[in-house]
């Protein structure tokens, strides 16, 4: 009885353990990585959320339509770790940002780089993504 008690707690603290990684979703299944692209615009909202942060970047093209993408960046936390916060994200302001889009064709993306007219450029891709696909930090 001991024996069976002492597996199932080493189970439930594996499963307790490794169930944030099983959760993350695939960047790959998500979004094309071989379709790595700029998209010019201003950033209007900005979500601090878990488990990825988000920012909604209206766009203009050619004949003046305007289309807003929603880019879904690395965690709060880890942006913070990077010395990122929520208000250096400037509304309203010009900006450029690297995406990788997504596979359904939707005006959705995973953001990998962002920078500001001004040139200060922040690095907000999803870390954790990164680890997994074994992509070489910037």
């Amino acid at each position: 009885m001991r024996l069976h008690k002492s597996f199932s707690a080493a189970l439930f603290a594996f499963a307790l353990l490794t169930a944030p990684l099983l959760a993350h979703h695939s960047v790959g299944k998500e979004f094309d990585l071989t379709q790595a692209t700029t998209i010019r615009g201003v950033i209007t909202k900005v979500e601090w959320v878990n488990p990825h942060a988000r920012i909604t970047l209206e766009t203009k093209d050619a004949n003046g339509s305007i289309s807003s993408w929603h880019i879904e960046i690395g965690s709060p936390n880890s942006l913070m770790r990077g010395g990122i916060r929520g208000q250096d994200f400037e509304l309203a302001k010009l900006c450029s940002v690297e995406i990788w889009p997504a596979r359904d064709g939707s005006k959705t993306a995973s953001g990998r780089n962002l920078t500001f007219a001004d040139g200060k450029s922040f690095d907000i891709g999803d870390k954790f993504g990164d680890a997994v696909l074994n992509i070489p930090a910037r």
